[in-house]
């Protein structure tokens, strides 16, 4: 059942390499478009993710659902490089205003992921917070 009262976009796991990420990636993206339908529908967007030691993973939010595999983006309109723990830390920050809230130690430690650049952002802020609106834990 979703927090909005409304249908989920569908969350497909596509192409997979040895040693990828995707189905990971995809269990999160999949509870996220579970708990927030109504932001996942209403994204456009194509998400390239950067893991230090694992192969890219590619995240595409379209009008038919959602689609997760390993590899690269074709055209990413966000590029989020860094490590795994990085991205996790990211994903369970407090939000406020759609950033990390500077008065949680949460927020303030992903704030400074990107402030040290641990976490490289290629792509609008504007995107960012909404990915990370969708996929927030």
């Amino acid at each position: 059942m979703t927090t909005e009262g409304q249908d989920c976009p569908e969350v497909r796991l596509g192409a997979l390499r040895e040693g990828g990420l995707a189905p990971a990636i995809m269990a999160l993206v999949e509870r996220g478009v579970q708990n927030r339908p109504a932001q996942a529908r209403a994204l456009r967007l194509e998400v390239e993710l950067q893991l230090e030691s694992y192969p890219p993973v590619r995240i595409v939010f379209g009008d038919d659902g959602v689609l997760v595999e390993d590899g690269p983006a074709v055209a990413p309109g966000l590029r989020i490089s860094g490590s795994l723990p990085d991205l996790a830390a990211m994903m369970v920050a407090p939000m406020l205003g759609g950033v990390p809230s500077p008065i949680d130690p949460r927020g303030r430690a992903a704030i400074g992921l990107f402030a040290s650049r641990r976490v490289r952002i290629q792509g609008k802020l504007g995107l960012l917070r909404s990915f990370i609106g969708v996929i927030r834990l």
